[in-house]
């Protein structure tokens, strides 16, 4: 694959996601908006104060979503002016771990120790439930049920509206579980046992399993031409699907954990900590 670079820009470690023709990046205390078609840049605003690490976006509906430490910041999606900002944890014990999924007009956020914050966006008022005594990395939405991982290696499934758990099982024996994606009526997740599986989400049996498949918090980015991409400390892979069997992979800068990398369509969008890159599938 050939790698172009789009352009230059220093970081601390940076967010990004894509939104229908946009390409959306938090760069230390700031976020962007740039056109994918010429790259131009839409809008920009300052959101933080401070430098900060434990950061995340995640573009949904109407909003841009941050988290800061504890704190979820909603922008306007159009211009990136900050509309709220909600306090949702008060201390390490309680803070954000994950990115914002928007479903109708609620949107939900894990917080820390096995916490949901299920957000009201007309009212923008918040309620927590507590689910399990383990945190969540990753969930996906699905119908009238969210699927989440914990960092004990369970998979959980959860009425929407009631925020209770169905059911749960262990799929990762006791190791993380980093990232979810549903699709054609599948579960695909991947963990820090090195594995991607299907789970089907009817019987939560595994239907297939990639074995050494990842490394260290890998991230799966989507689907492209029916097959599953997955970033992974600074290489992108691509599995056949539902039976995992490997496709390609090669070299891709992936940003600090997997966070700075995107996909969309056919093009993937990455970082390292000088520069943004583009590259066609």
């Amino acid at each position: 694959m050939e790698t172009t670079v789009l352009f230059e820009m220093g970081n601390d470690g940076l967010n990004m996601e894509c939104d229908g023709d946009y390409l959306y990046i938090r760069c230390k205390r700031d976020v962007y908006k740039f056109g994918m078609a010429d790259m131009g840049q839409t809008a920009h605003c300052a959101v933080f104060k401070k430098d900060g690490k434990s950061r995340a976006l995640s573009v949904r509906g109407e909003y841009v979503f941050l988290h800061d430490f504890c704190d979820l910041y909603i922008l306007d999606k159009a211009d990136l002016r900050t509309l709220d900002i909600l306090r949702l944890g008060e201390d390490l014990s309680s803070d954000l771990c994950g990115r914002a999924r928007l479903d109708s007009q609620k949107a939900y956020y894990p917080v820390r120790n096995g916490v949901f914050a299920v957000v009201d966006m007309d009212t923008k008022e918040a309620t927590k439930h507590k689910i399990t005594d383990s945190s969540f990395w990753d969930f996906c939405i699905a119908g009238d049920r969210i699927y989440a991982g914990t960092v004990k290696g369970e998979l959980i499934e959860l009425d929407k509206y009631k925020m209770e758990i169905i059911r749960r099982i262990e799929v990762c024996k006791k190791k993380n579980i980093y990232s979810l994606l549903a699709y054609n009526d599948l579960l695909y997740l991947v963990s820090q046992d090195r594995t991607i599986k299907a789970v089907d989400p009817v019987s939560f049996e595994t239907v297939s399993t990639a074995k050494k498949a990842v490394g260290n918090m890998a991230r799966l980015l989507g689907v492209y031409d029916g097959r599953l991409v997955a970033a992974d400390n600074g290489k992108i892979s691509i599995w056949d699907t539902p039976s995992l069997r490997p496709c390609e992979t090669f070299a891709f800068p992936t940003g600090a954990w997997s966070s700075g990398v995107a996909l969309a369509g056919d093009r993937l969008f990455g970082s390292d900590f000088d520069n943004v890159y583009s590259c066609v599938l």
